[in-house]
């Protein structure tokens, strides 16, 4: 049965509530900002609607850049709890569209449709366009959809024509959907990782998936290379990770200081990922699946995750995986990271080791 995933994404999720929460301001720019309370104008922006996009607004801009961009724009502070409790009434309803659901942040989800629709595009595409429509009527609030075989391109999907975009890639056109794209709309494609591209003369996907997979690995390491070489092909099985398990330890801490360098990171990430293993290990714990969480300065959650095949036997094992997320979501992160955070969970009894002889038949 064909497998089939739908990516939803809030349209400028913060400065809709907020237009909604100021009718007055309909058709003007609105920038929603993360205030340090140093000067009244200290700070970076965390979201702008699409009216204060069109004046060059973005997020993670510094609050005085973007008023001389936008000068007759309405900067409000951004209202986390507020944002929280409808992202909550809108995912809550995503459930009853598909067989299992993940938060990939506050403003965006993945529904697996497969078993729902059986393998059905047609249905699937009925299915989403409800959902669409009914968030549209009860919030007043638009949002993206990409429905794709997998989470991979259906992120790509739901980001090919926003706002308020709906986009089908079927199994039959993954390549001609992919092709013709830039390089940086593969996840994992930060601007770092972009310039290092365009200095080899790759632009766009197809440019990439000419590359062999030995070219790559030179280029960015072998599981990065690897990811790239199966990304341009749009080949991805990561399952949803939909954060229910019972079961799952985690630790999120807040940094002393804002970065998006991974090796002031390290350290202090290495240590919380050893006290996590022995926290499970003590109690007799393996587990198959691990998670690393970051939170930038304008409060968007950035996730990355992976699932072995057999349990996890050593903290070196542990910190390798967490290592390689960490690298992943930090080469895609565009603002620095105030909080970061590590999950395991799903699990199961440590793989028996092999004898020797096992290794030569």
């Amino acid at each position: 049965m064909p497998r089939i995933v739908a990516h939803v994404d809030m349209n400028a999720f913060f400065a809709a509530i907020e237009q909604n929460a100021h009718p007055e301001w309909k058709n003007e720019p609105i920038v929603v900002c993360v205030f340090s309370g140093r000067t009244l104008d200290s700070g970076v922006v965390s979201s702008a609607s699409y009216d204060a996009r069109k004046l060059g607004v973005r997020a993670g801009m510094p609050i005085v850049q973007a008023k001389q961009l936008c000068a007759k724009g309405h900067f409000v502070p951004v209202n986390h709890t507020l944002y929280g409790q409808i992202s909550d009434q809108i995912f809550t309803r995503l459930f009853a569209y598909g067989d299992a659901v993940e938060m990939a942040s506050i403003d965006e989800a993945y529904a697996d449709l497969t078993q729902k629709t059986q393998g059905d595009y047609a249905h699937a595409e009925r299915l989403m366009r409800e959902f669409q429509q009914k968030i549209q009527k009860e919030f007043n609030l638009g949002c993206s959809v990409g429905i794709a075989p997998n989470k991979l391109l259906a992120k790509i999907a739901s980001d090919f024509q926003k706002p308020n975009g709906f986009t089908i890639v079927k199994p039959e056109s993954v390549q001609s959907f992919l092709d013709p794209l830039p390089v940086k709309s593969l996840l994992g494609i930060g601007p770092k990782t972009e310039q290092q591209l365009v200095e080899k003369n790759i632009h766009t996907i197809a440019q990439l998936r000419a590359c062999g997979a030995g070219e790559l690995v030179a280029l960015f390491g072998a599981a990065r290379g690897q990811y790239f070489f199966h990304a341009s092909r749009g080949i991805d099985e990561s399952p949803l990770e939909t954060n229910y398990e019972k079961q799952q330890r985690s630790s999120i801490w807040t940094l002393q200081r804002d970065t998006q360098d991974w090796n002031e990171l390290r350290a202090l990430v290495r240590e919380k990922a050893l006290e996590l293993w022995d926290e499970t290990a003590a109690q007799g714990k393996f587990f198959t699946q691990i998670s690393v969480v970051g939170v930038d300065i304008a409060l968007k959650q950035m996730t990355r995750s992976t699932t072995l095949n057999v349990a996890c036997v050593s903290s070196e094992q542990l910190f390798s995986e967490v290592e390689q997320l960490f690298q992943s979501l930090l080469s895609n992160a565009p603002l620095p990271l105030r909080r970061v955070g590590l999950r395991v969970g799903g699990f199961a009894s440590p793989p028996k080791q092999k004898r020797l002889n096992e290794f030569f038949g």
